[in-house]
């Protein structure tokens, strides 16, 4: 699972929006969730009142490699709602719901500078703490975890990268545009999908990095935050699979493995001249 070179690493890395997850069994009703609010609306007082994201979980074996989603997030009572809890400024956001917790660091949306990945992290620990504090005080049982996530977007607007939506090859190593005489036409839109197992030091698959490019303005349905509207690509890298152990170490060591697959996995499928763009320095 270890890799020995070196984490790439950027100084202006194109980093709009980062979040880090967990999902578990459904435990939580809307008490729980006015009952979380109230542990920590001192760092998020604003809030906002949203669909549930549907369970999703990374399969092997015979099954379809596309994640099991289940659309029934229901509990005893009816509809169980997912709650937005915001920073004063909004770059900061924790998702709640029946059975996910979600921390979003989206300050790119605003023209922030990213913190890197261990402020972010943090920002999870406390927000994961608290949850279980809460389970703890409230009788509800361990938080048993069995799916991580993390997830990076990244805009690439053409006011910034300088490359037109005919060129991708400039900005992405998998895009060529090596096309024969038959076909002569400028790339107008393009959108794809590439899927990669993560697995253990003995082979096994325990996750999966998927990378979704697309010049539109399609956002994803972990974050669900308006869609980007500048001209561009954009790039997002999502791993998702089940903690590498048991407890908080487990998610942690799933957490950590995602972020370095999906570094590496970015540095890896785009180019040396973004790279000189994005300050690389490792």
């Amino acid at each position: 699972m270890s890799d020995e070179t070196a984490l790439p690493r950027f100084r202006k890395p194109p980093v709009s929006e980062v979040a880090v997850g967990v999902q578990f069994p459904t435990v939580l009703t809307p008490v729980h969730l006015g009952l979380y609010y109230q542990r920590i609306k001192a760092q998020f007082p604003k809030y906002q009142v949203l669909p549930p994201v549907p369970p999703a979980f990374e399969i092997f074996g015979a099954a379809s490699i596309t994640p099991i989603v289940s659309f029934g997030v229901q509990m005893p009572g009816g509809f169980q709602p997912r709650m937005w809890f915001l920073s004063l400024d909004e770059n900061s956001l924790i998702q709640l719901q029946s059975d996910r917790l979600i921390f979003n660091w989206r300050g790119g949306l605003r023209g922030n500078p990213y913190p890197h990945f261990d402020a972010v992290y943090e920002g999870f620990v406390k927000a994961f703490d608290e949850l279980e504090a809460l389970a703890e005080g409230e009788s509800i049982g361990d938080i048993v975890v069995n799916q991580c996530e993390v997830v990076y977007v990244n805009a690439l607007p053409i006011a910034k990268t300088g490359i037109p939506l005919s060129e991708p090859e400039k900005i992405f190593n998998v895009w060529a545009d090596g096309r024969g005489a038959e076909w002569r036409q400028p790339l107008e839109d393009l959108s794809f999908t590439a899927r990669y197992q993560l697995n253990d030091e003995q082979g096994n698959a325990f996750g999966r990095l998927t990378v979704a490019l697309s010049s539109s303005s399609s956002t994803p349905i972990l974050l669900g935050l308006p869609p980007q509207t500048a001209a561009g690509f954009q790039l997002e890298l999502t791993a998702r699979g089940k903690p590498l152990g048991p407890g908080r170490e487990g998610v942690t060591a799933f957490h950590d493995h995602g972020h370095q697959a999906i570094v590496r996995c970015f540095a890896a499928i785009t180019t040396s001249k973004m790279h000189e763009l994005w300050e690389r320095y490792q």
